[in-house]
């Protein structure tokens, strides 16, 4: 059943990619037990205010050149392909001369909000931009279906990332501001060495080039306001909890929502492998074999969705033995909100199902639209019921908006590209 389901490359893609994936996300997930007994809460809220700014941050710096490089991979040659590139490279070095101007005029705002020294806020741009260049780097080993160097080059920065945090967390005793230092150097560093990398395999050639750069433009800033929602969906009720309850509670609820973790590396895993599999089976040319791929593709989603449902009470259960069992006692009150973070990463998973077809059709600028209305009701919502609930009510308004945002993305992507998802036979 399963080899009619997938080519067996994609299979043995899927499988590295997943083991890679768990490696990558997992180590930093496993050794939050032991940071737990050298970082307070209040200092792992700041870290994770961290990691919401880095996000706001990347959006803004990256335009998602990522996205338009997958697209084009196939319909391209390398050399053009290299033209795309290098020219993806000038515009996110002007986006992050940008957004240091933005983050200095508003660089008291951006305290009281996230509680981050300036000199932070600052590297922060330096990091995005790095993230950005390895994330370009990533993006064409899994487009080549080269998921061994994926992988590892993953999984090397992960390592270092870590062994730097520990020793400037437990050896130096540097709290939040060692393991920020962790994730900046090693961003930094493998920010380098894959520009170095998109140089020597011939994938940045210089051309300034206005009708790329343009095509650039265009395909991603209309997504910067549906990435943007994403974010919103993950990180504005860091922000509410942050000033509303304390640091404090901004660190348990990050914590009870790092287990979410557990369904997001498998769908992040998969998609990997999964997206160039799906834009080379809705590129065939004939018309016969192009129905036949959609038959495959129908089936692949409904089996995933349904194994996402098994995974939601596995991993739930394994959650609340790991909290009880190794993590510092300060940190037992993050389990109310461990639930919800499973389920609601669930629903994102449904989401990617369909959102690649929205790619492949590039009806972004509507994609926009849908999420950042979506992003909306989440500001709403999570400000209303965090002031009448408390922090659990930003778990309840993460999982609402999670199934509303599918739904929509659902029934979108079948407008924009038919697929008949109802009509189908397993």
């Amino acid at each position: 059943m399963y080899k009619k389901l997938f080519a067996n490359k994609l299979l043995k893609s899927t499988m590295i990619y997943t083991l890679c994936d768990a490696i990558n996300k997992g180590v930093p997930f496993l050794i939050l037990p032991l940071l737990s007994y050298y970082l307070s809460p209040s200092d792992y809220g700041i870290v994770a205010n961290f990691g919401v700014l880095l996000a706001i941050c990347t959006i803004f710096v990256s335009i998602s050149v990522d996205g338009v490089i997958s697209v084009n991979y196939y319909k391209i040659s390398k050399e053009e392909l290299s033209k795309y590139i290098f020219n993806a490279l000038s515009l996110i070095i002007g986006s992050s001369i940008i957004v240091f101007f933005l983050f200095y005029i508003f660089k008291t705002q951006i305290y009281i909000n996230f509680r981050i020294p300036y000199i932070y806020t600052i590297l922060i741009i330096v990091m995005a931009l790095a993230s950005t260049l390895t994330t370009m780097n990533l993006s064409l080993w899994r487009l080549e279906e080269n998921p061994v160097h994926f992988g590892i080059y993953q999984i090397s920065q992960t390592i270092l990332n870590i062994l730097i945090s520990l020793f400037l967390v437990i050896n130096l005793g540097m709290g939040w501001i060692g393991r920020i230092q962790g994730m900046l150097i090693s961003a930094i560093i493998f920010g380098i060495f894959s520009l170095f990398i998109l140089f020597k395999r011939g994938y940045l050639k210089i051309n300034f080039d206005s009708t790329i750069r343009k095509a650039i433009l265009l395909f991603g800033l209309p997504l910067i306001p549906h990435t943007l929602s994403l974010w919103v969906r993950s990180g504005i009720d860091r922000i509410f909890i942050t000033n509303m309850y304390g640091e404090s509670a901004t660190g348990l609820y990050a914590t009870g929502f790092q287990f979410g973790i557990l369904v997001s590396f498998i769908m992040t895993a998969f998609n990997n492998a999964f997206v160039p599999y799906l834009y080379k089976s809705l590129s065939e040319p004939d018309n016969l074999k192009l129905q036949e791929n959609k038959k495959k593709l129908k089936k692949a989603t409904f089996y995933g969705m349904i194994g996402l449902i098994f995974l939601c009470v596995f991993f739930y259960s394994i959650s609340i033995i790991i909290l009880e069992n190794f993590f510092s006692a300060q940190y037992i009150d993050s389990k109310v909100f461990i639930l919800w973070a499973i389920l609601s990463q669930v629903f994102q998973g449904y989401y990617l199902f369909f959102v690649n077809y929205i790619f492949f059709a590039k009806k972004t600028k509507s994609l926009a639209v849908i999420t950042f209305s979506v992003s909306i009701v989440q500001v709403i919502l999570s400000y209303l019921l965090l002031k009448s609930l408390g922090p659990i009510g930003a778990a309840y308004s993460t999982l609402i908006v999670s199934i509303i945002n599918f739904i929509c993305i659902a029934v979108y992507s079948e407008k924009v590209y038919k697929m008949n998802w109802l009509n189908f036979k397993l």
